[in-house]
């Protein structure tokens, strides 16, 4: 790692002047001469500092073994390879040139270290290129060859890559009438081709996934949803073999339908048409489709831009969009809610400063997906660019606990606030509970606990990301406000939960004091996006068995749990019910305490063993109510 640590630095010091343009930040609407909004440039290629006179697409590719990020620029005579770890000074590994002829048009994407490159230029067909060949220049830039060459095709518009099933679609190709051509990549360094689907003719560019959206019939099957200049496509690609179209679709305003990118819960797509701007005179236009039912896609409206510029690649992350806009440069929009087309643009850099009119020049494509948050633009005549959103890592949710919820109005109670009991400090630290990734030791003030109505505090809780993959990793931690509408707030209790982690999706858990803890089922977005996540309503599934109660058409978190061990029991060892008779004095049931307790389970800043509104009885409810050994567990791993 020291070695490879050395390599990137004097690299960065040696190379340095092939970049054209240094770190900016945006300040005042402006990065320099690039009009912006909350992005600031972190450095500029120019297309002759990458070897040649213009770019078409790019993408973007990790190494796994060091972190090292880079660039993988589309040039209209090849390829280029930016190492962007250091993203002030690019540097360039060197250019896969064209296996033909010059060409405006390049794809290029990315499977288990390898990148596969297509061109229109005749001739072409596939290039295969080892990516590990980057670590091992020493003295860039160096004029690569290619590690394999795919000759079952001359020439391609696009190639798209389901990674999870490694396959490769060849698209817009002069075989199978340039629909959906199919290569196996069970062997990454020898794509074999293995079907096709012409029965809607061309295909200009898909994106190929494992499905798992709403439509039972689906998921788990290898889908591709495409578009096809006229129409927007979905086929059912399960067997490569004997692929079979799910549905066509054609929409109102159609010119030529582009591209389009999945929204990251399966349930939305998200389309531009790149000829209906100069077309029809309208601005920017981001169509959004309902695809619960991939036989009848509804699309549901669409969304004008700021500026009369054509769209050209759009691409998801973290529950925004990003998208290359031509004259317009980069636009991210975040996704409020697709349901209704609630979308919002919240940042922006372009790269064609002077104009945003309909015409073809500027952002060709954007690769947003790097760990490092840093965003890349391939821009036609200005270079590659490298960029970073000035964005926070948050997630707005809500949630509901069972002990102090009301069903009548849908609020929980603030007893324990209206009495000064909450304290200044949150108490988890104080349980025993280990904080990860910064969190534990958070405050708030005596102002904020003084607030009533529907944003009054109703106690702390615990949020934690969890890691993607294995959701038993805990990656980081807050301790949180809870107000009564079921906003978890930040300690200022004016902004949602912050985490020093990337952008990019998480399971996320809640854990309270004396209610068993939730976890969603499904990875949710953490970044600057608005959009609420709600764990009481039924629109964020959870994980497990009963995870939560229903009070009055609410989910809420089960209360009881008096010892904080994550198990509700009402007799035998490690009973929850016990301590609440301690508690109070351990021999006078009929006596009661107030204050901040766990004991308190309905949080009415009283403890009490027996009698009316006592904290006993709601755990053998929970249980069960009829037999007093059953025991309920939380449902987060």
């Amino acid at each position: 790692m020291y070695i490879l640590m050395v390599r990137s630095f004097f690299l960065a010091v040696l190379f340095a002047p092939l970049c054209t343009t240094a770190q900016t930040p945006c300040v005042a609407g402006l990065a320099g001469t690039y009009p912006c909004s909350g992005v600031d440039l972190m450095a500029r290629m120019t297309a002759a500092a990458l070897g040649t006179t213009a770019l078409n697409d790019c993408w973007g590719w990790t190494d796994p073994d060091n972190g090292h990020e880079y660039a993988l620029v589309g040039l209209v005579n090849g390829t280029a390879f930016v190492d962007i770890t250091n993203p002030v000074a690019p540097v360039r590994i060197g250019n896969l040139p064209t296996h033909s002829v010059s060409s405006d048009w390049r794809d290029i994407k990315v499977y288990n270290g390898y990148a596969y490159i297509v061109s229109e230029a005749s001739g072409h067909g596939m290039q295969v290129f080892n990516l590990a060949r980057l670590d091992t220049v020493t003295n860039p830039p160096v004029t690569f060859t290619e590690n394999a060459y795919v000759a079952t095709f001359s020439k391609a518009h696009n190639i798209v890559i389901d990674e999870e099933s490694a396959m490769a679609y060849v698209v817009g190709a002069n075989i199978c009438s340039g629909g959906l051509a199919m290569f196996s990549l069970a062997n990454p360094a020898a794509p074999v081709y293995v079907g096709c689907f012409s029965q809607d003719g061309y295909t200009h560019d898909a994106q190929c996934v494992v499905y798992r959206g709403d439509d039972v019939q689906y998921q788990g099957k290898r889908i591709c949803f495409c578009s096809n200049a006229d129409t927007f496509t979905i086929v059912d690609v399960d067997d490569p073999t004997d692929p079979m179209q799910v549905s066509r679709t054609t929409y109102p305003g159609s010119a030529y339908t582009h591209q389009g990118w999945l929204s990251e819960d399966h349930r939305f797509w998200f389309m531009n048409d790149e000829l209906d701007e100069q077309n029809f005179g309208h601005n920017t236009r981001t169509r959004v489709w309902n695809i619960a039912d991939l036989d009848a896609p509804q699309l549901l409206g669409y969304y004008d831009g700021a500026t009369a510029a054509i769209d050209h690649n759009l691409y998801t992350h973290a529950n925004l969009i990003y998208e290359s806009n031509y004259r317009a440069g980069l636009r991210i929009l975040d996704v409020v809610d697709p349901s209704t087309v609630s979308l919002n643009e919240i940042a922006y850099f372009d790269t064609y400063p002077g104009s945003n009119s309909a015409s073809f020049n500027g952002a060709w494509s954007v690769y947003p997906y790097f760990t490092s948050g840093n965003v890349i633009i391939s821009s036609i005549e200005g270079g590659l660019f490298v960029v970073h959103p000035k964005f926070s890592s948050r997630i707005p949710l809500r949630v509901f606990l069972q002990g102090p919820f009301d069903a009548g109005t849908g609020l929980m109670r603030d007893d324990l606030r209206a009495q000064g009991l909450i304290p200044l400090q949150e108490p988890y630290t104080a349980m025993g509970y280990a904080h990860v990734g910064g969190g534990g030791g958070e405050s708030t003030t005596a102002l904020v606990l003084a607030t009533t109505g529907n944003n009054a505090i109703v106690d702390w809780v615990v949020v934690e990301l969890r890691d993607k993959n294995d959701p038993t990793v805990v990656i980081a931690t807050r301790s949180a406000l809870l107000q009564r509408d079921g906003d978890v707030v930040s300690a200022d209790a004016t902004t949602p939960v912050t985490f020093p982690v990337p952008m990019g999706l998480y399971h996320v858990a809640v854990h309270h004091r004396n209610h068993l803890g939730v976890m969603s089922a499904e990875l949710l977005p953490i970044g600057p996006s608005a959009r609420a996540w709600n764990m009481g309503n039924g629109t964020v599934p959870l994980h497990g068995a009963e995870p939560t109660t229903n009070v009055g058409g609410t989910a809420v978190l089960w209360a009881g749990n008096a010892l904080s061990d994550g198990t509700l029991r009402y007799v035998g060892a490690a009973n929850d019910r016990d301590p609440i008779l301690f508690a109070v004095g351990g021999s006078i049931p009929t006596n009661t305490i107030t204050g901040y307790h766990t004991e308190d389970v309905d949080m009415n800043g009283e403890v009490k063993y027996i009698g009316a509104d006592n904290d006993r009885d709601p755990i053998l409810q929970n249980i069960g109510g009829t037999i007093p050994t059953n025991t309920r567990a939380e449902q987060v791993p």
